[in-house]
């Protein structure tokens, strides 16, 4: 008995739908993500202070904007502080350890907003929270040294 050799060996076939898909999730995941990022970046204009360099950003994070006039946006939306205190107690009942709360307070909103804001927190359990501040370079000795 012979067997016929056949004279170009069968090539492996790759298939690369599966690539494509998981090429198609990024792409979506990194858009997404993106838009997450953006929305949350309300433009305020922060005050001019020299504060603590910003480290890696804690995975429980909940950022407070307020705009010139007083108005809470969390989330890209405005919400009311009464509305604010439920969402923040909700987070700190929920999670096992406290989150880490980022106020962005325009520097032309007038300070009454802010303490009621700190009052509202307060009541939702959170003690501790930071004033994001835009950077100001230190003044240079004579060496260069800051």
């Amino acid at each position: 008995m012979r067997f016929r050799r056949s004279p170009d060996p069968p090539e492996a076939g790759f298939d690369l739908t599966p690539m494509i898909d998981v090429v198609l999730l990024l792409i979506i995941f990194f858009t997404m993500t993106a838009q997450f990022a953006r929305t949350a970046g309300t433009p305020v204009d922060l005050p001019r202070q020299r504060g603590e360099p910003a480290g890696r950003s804690p995975d429980h994070r909940i950022v407070i904007d307020i705009d010139r006039s007083g108005a809470l946006i969390l989330l890209g939306r405005r919400v009311s502080i009464a509305d604010l205190a439920r969402a923040v107690k909700t987070e700190v009942d929920r999670s096992p350890t406290p989150p880490d709360v980022l106020i962005r307070a325009d520097r032309a909103c007038r300070s009454i907003h802010l303490n009621r804001l700190a009052a509202a927190l307060a009541s939702a359990g959170v003690r501790h929270w930071k004033l994001a501040t835009e950077g100001q370079d230190a003044p240079e000795t004579k060496d260069g040294e800051a």
